[in-house]
């Protein structure tokens, strides 16, 4: 009570729904709330903002030291700005969910609070009023999972750009709802799936955490040691960390569980290659003839070599 305040501004807080549709011009980048403004439906502000800087980050890091050509980060536009749109799309779509639960409660507005409690409290009848009011209700609540249970909003983001490298692989489709359902897949542009993998002491290692770091990852399994090979020498050539991961019996890692074997969407002698923000960038199903030569390529391409 005896603290002074000095108020220097004050304003009223609006329903934002405002993205831009170009995050980048020349040197300059936006990210963040200065690309994408919305209400706090799904909890997708900073998740989104913390992508954001995920996915620009390791690019700039990778240009300024001379290991990418400048037009890598041109990427970043191409892959974030449409996920600026979908959240911002989901974000007040879900505000306007809320509109059947006032509707079912009777909250239609207004000053007259008696009215308004009085509305409320007719649900808890026994007659067949209160029981279709109750109904509509339930249904309003359930149709919220839309805001409360959309994981699909974000763990099914895939990009598209040159720095992707999908060698005519059909992008899977969703099998159920991809606004509701994450469906994990290998396919280059999605995120890494998870799975439990183990050391030789038995503990366990998410594949997320083989990943990412600031580097890039390699990711194959018996049979695919050219894979391994061929990436630790391409390391130095291109002047770059790649992480290299054989899973299976008798490696650093094992598949004790089989849950990497039906994530991976790939043969045991193929390989998954990701970039320093965990999103798959390219992926072999089989043993290649010439192993590095096909990491080169890709690597040339993703880089803007």
């Amino acid at each position: 009570p005896k603290l002074e305040i000095e108020l220097l501004s004050a304003n009223t807080w609006t329903v934002n729904n405002a993205y831009a549709t170009k995050l980048s011009k020349g040197r300059v980048f936006i990210m963040g709330d200065a690309a994408h403004r919305h209400p706090p439906s799904n909890g997708l502000g900073s998740n989104t903002s913390i992508q954001d800087a995920f996915n620009l980050c390791w690019k700039l890091a990778s240009v300024l030291k001379n290991q990418a050509g400048s037009a890598l980060l041109d990427t970043y536009n191409t892959e974030r700005a449409p996920i600026a749109k979908q959240v911002v799309t989901r974000a007040n779509l879900s505000i306007s969910e809320f509109g059947p639960i006032f509707e079912a409660l009777g909250m239609t507005g207004g000053t007259d609070y008696e009215l308004i409690k009085s509305n409320m409290d007719a649900r808890c009848g026994t007659d067949a009023r209160a029981e279709v009011q109750r109904d509509a209700l339930n249904k309003a609540i359930a149709f919220k999972r839309y805001e409360f249970d959309a994981h699909g909003i974000e763990m099914n983001q895939r990009y598209s750009s040159s720095a992707i490298v999908c060698d005519g692989q059909l992008e899977p489709s969703f099998e159920k709802d991809a606004v509701l359902h994450y469906q994990p897949t290998t396919w280059p542009g999605a995120r890494l799936p998870h799975a439990w993998v183990f050391d030789a002491s038995g503990r366990k290692h998410s594949t997320l955490d083989l990943a990412g770091g600031g580097t890039f990852s390699l990711f194959t399994g018996l049979g695919g040691e050219p894979w391994a090979t061929a990436a630790k020498e391409l390391s130095n050539e291109f002047g770059i960390i790649i992480n290299v991961h054989v899973i299976g019996p008798r490696q650093e890692y094992v598949d004790h569980t089989g849950s990497w074997a039906l994530a991976r969407e790939v043969t045991d002698s193929g390989c998954i290659l990701t970039r320093p923000d965990q999103h798959v960038c390219w992926r072999s199903k089989t043993i290649a003839d010439k192993p590095k030569d096909e990491i080169k390529r890709v690597l040339n391409q993703i880089l803007a070599k």
